[in-house]
């Protein structure tokens, strides 16, 4: 008898130890109260994206100034100066080398064709 006065006793201790799995939790528990902390880092946030957009908007900046013309422009503006001298050049040859058509015979031949047809 005294056996099952223990069994009960021990059952019963298990079941009130366990009763709070089935109870829902209080509203409260969810809560955290340390909002000034977060405040404080979504400030540093909102400070470092400035600064971030304040460097990304140097990269599309328009203007000359000092940072005006990088060693690639320069070179490439070299380059492209080279090859229109170059072209010039090669149109002043090709044109003052050429002899002038014939004024006077084509139109002669453009006659003579006239007066065929």
């Amino acid at each position: 008898m005294m056996s099952r006065v223990l069994l009960v006793l021990a059952f019963l201790a298990i079941a009130t130890l366990s009763v709070d799995a089935f109870v829902a939790p209080r509203p409260s528990a969810f809560v955290k109260l340390q909002t000034t902390a977060l405040e404080a880092c979504r400030r540093n946030t909102k400070k470092e994206k400035a600064k971030r957009n304040q460097q990304n908007m140097r990269k599309f900046q328009v203007g000359t100034g000092r940072r005006g013309m990088t060693r690639r422009k320069l070179l490439k503006k070299q380059q492209a100066s080279d090859m229109r001298a170059l072209e010039q050049e090669y149109i002043m040859k090709a044109f003052t080398t050429m002899a002038a058509p014939n004024t006077d015979a084509a139109e002669a031949e453009e006659r003579s064709e006239a007066a065929k047809a």
